[in-house]
């Protein structure tokens, strides 16, 4: 009898502990869970947004429409909206960026800040680049995330970017980071779709070269010897280049092209003109080739006589800084909604984007998700057509839960924050090295 009722009082222990795991592990997920089920909820909604930017195929600076659209379903989620930003007057006309906008939602007393990028600018052939996916993964992480923040501590930006296509040129990401809207972000996550699912596309820093070298005319027959080629120039600058890459890193980049090179063949050229651009996986090294690739212009006026005119362009990419613990982060999140590991597979190719500036200068994740078969180049029309599809969208949604799933474990585990920022920095430190 004695021996039953140690039992009964065991059995009884054993019930007591087992509800209060249920009880914890449910009040854990309990917010994830709400984060998630009003994704769901939003997602007709944002799939209608979606499918307007698409049909609107604005270009860079022209995104009037897209980005009143998104403006006004972020006032409508609790967000504080603000549109018309200023940025440096070098960069877009007038100093302010009337495509661009930053939104913000307070949570329950201070935290970290999250960012989430949005992006909306089409190409000639329309949203070959499925940018108006990247805004409306965004605006459904947002929707997620605005469900739980009067109980998270910490603080939402929605930064919408315009002009990415033409990145280099200052007016997107690299105005607002001058402008200083990024202020305050702790951390900062954006999305892409493309042919698989990947949080590791790495992007290489990039700046433009252009030389433009002024000789002599003369008649190439009669008189060669009273012209200065100024084509030569131009011919002996590539011929440096072109020794210069067996000395460099192979994820170097040097390419150019002739932009003007002479107007009749029986004439000493007196103007030519040539355009380069620079690339490499940190900013540091390709830094120092585009110094050493401006050198090989000046051996080609010294050794001409031409007169090289060059000035140094007012912006370039950078290339981020990857800290592998918040890689590996998203990727956890990327498996726990579902992804298969088949699906999820490392970029080989490089590319360049002004999100690496902004990667520069804040630990920044770009999550690639699948909406084509693999393959599938990125601006084709065939990736239009799958940025318009309803696989698409599917892709789309998912995408959305594992950022804002991301932000929220970022949001309520500031240690984890703290970790990533530090090593972020000294990753940066050692940055060429």
């Amino acid at each position: 009898m004695e021996k039953a009722r140690l039992m009964l009082r065991k059995l009884g222990l054993l019930v007591v502990l087992i509800f209060f795991v249920v009880l914890l592990v449910t009040t854990a997920w309990a917010e994830p869970q709400k984060i998630l089920s009003a994704i769901d909820a939003n997602s007709s909604n944002c799939k209608v947004v979606s499918q307007k930017i698409f049909d609107f195929k604005e270009l860079g600076q022209q995104e009037f429409k897209s980005s009143a659209l998104l403006m006004e379903e972020l006032r409508k989620l609790g967000f504080k909206v603000t549109g018309d930003l200023k940025v440096p007057a070098d960069l877009v006309k007038d100093g302010i960026a009337k495509t661009a906008f930053r939104a913000e939602l307070q949570g329950k007393g201070p935290g970290p800040t999250i960012t989430i990028m949005l992006e909306y600018d089409a190409l000639k052939n329309g949203h070959a680049c499925g940018h108006n996916l990247i805004a409306t993964s965004g605006l459904l992480a947002a929707a997620g995330l605005a469900q739980v923040m009067k109980e998270t501590p910490g603080r939402i930006l929605v930064i919408g970017t315009p002009d990415e296509e033409r990145g280099s040129l200052g007016g997107g990401k690299i105005g607002l980071l001058e402008g200083g809207h990024f202020d305050g972000s702790d951390i900062v996550l954006i999305t892409h779709p493309g042919d698989r699912w990947s949080v590791d596309q790495r992007l290489l820093a990039m700046k433009r070269a252009t030389f433009v070298f002024k000789g002599k005319a003369s008649h190439a027959a009669f008189a060669p010897h009273k012209g200065i080629s100024a084509l030569d120039a131009v011919i002996l600058t590539f011929n440096g280049t072109d020794m210069l890459r067996e000395h460099v890193r192979q994820d170097v980049r040097i390419h150019g092209i002739i932009k003007k090179g002479g107007d009749l063949v029986n004439v000493v050229p007196e103007l030519a003109e040539t355009e380069f651009s620079v690339r490499a996986l940190d900013t540091a090294t390709m830094e120092e080739t585009y110094h050493k690739v401006v050198n090989c212009a000046k051996a080609g006026e010294l050794a001409t006589g031409a007169k090289l005119e060059f000035k140094e362009p007012r912006t370039s990419l950078k290339a981020p800084i990857v800290v592998p613990a918040y890689i590996k982060m998203v990727l956890e999140q990327i498996r726990a909604v579902g992804v298969p590991d088949n699906e999820i597979k490392d970029f080989t190719e490089f590319a360049s984007s002004d999100l690496g500036s902004v990667g520069h200068a804040y630990p920044t994740v770009n999550l690639w998700f699948k909406i084509a078969a693999e393959g599938t180049p990125l601006h084709s029309d065939a990736f239009r057509d799958a940025a318009g599809s309803e696989e698409g969208w599917k892709a789309t949604v998912v995408a959305a839960k594992v950022i804002a799933l991301t932000a929220y474990d970022l949001l309520t585990h500031p240690d984890k924050v703290k970790a990533i920022q530090e090593k972020f920095k000294e990753l940066k430190a050692k940055e060429g090295k």
